[in-house]
């Protein structure tokens, strides 16, 4: 789709993988000439999809998520290359991990309960991440954080389904209402929430 629509990439952007031999987190952005082949990269999630091999490099890619689930360093790393002050920065993060993670009452099938298992790992993983971030750059403006309020269709073994008949659309839909939830609840409304269950939880 890629090639017949002819598509160039438009924006700055930041594909993170990372490197089985090394260990390293690798970026690519819109200057490489295989965009498609790092965008897989960034996807080869272990065990279920094939690593991709940069020659070139010796780079052998696997899920960035890996390493890191939410990478918003690189994000804002690429909007300082047009800005000299980090105030001008404006974050909106969306992440696909389920505000509520429904534990697996069926434990016969071990591909279904590993992804239970990160489901449940990555939901309080990125809610870290951001508040780590958030702290490591007080003076971006973390605006709206979209995350799932229901959990979605595509869960567990059904995410590397990729058709509308099982998954996809309700992704979408269900991504629209979050995201204008988000909006209509005010700018850094989940943030603030983020913080005080982080302060709560310190607390205890």
């Amino acid at each position: 789709m890629f090639d017949e629509f002819s598509s160039d990439i438009k924006r700055k952007i930041a594909i993170a993988c990372v490197d089985a031999v090394s260990g390293a987190y690798v970026t690519f952005d819109e200057s490489t000439k295989q965009p498609v082949k790092a965008i897989v990269s960034s996807a080869s999630i272990p065990f279920v999809f094939p690593h991709q091999v940069w020659p070139e490099t010796g780079v052998v890619c696997m899920d960035g998520g890996s390493v890191w689930n939410t990478n918003i360093v690189s994000a804002i790393k690429r909007c300082r290359e047009i800005v000299d002050d980090d105030s001008k920065i404006i974050l909106d993060i969306v992440i696909c991990d389920a505000a509520h993670v429904d534990y697996i009452t069926n434990t016969t099938n071990t591909i279904s309960n590993f992804y239970r298992f990160k489901d449940i790992k990555n939901s309080v993983n990125s809610l870290s991440d951001i508040v780590e971030f958030q702290r490591a750059y007080p003076g971006v403006n973390f605006r709206h954080f979209v995350q799932p309020t229901e959990p979605l269709k595509g869960n567990g073994i059904n995410m590397i389904n990729f058709d509308n008949a099982t998954c996809t659309y309700d992704m979408q839909m269900q991504g629209r209402k979050d995201g204008k939830v988000a909006v209509n609840s005010g700018e850094t409304f989940l943030s603030d929430k983020i913080n005080d269950w982080v302060e709560n939880k310190l607390s205890i």
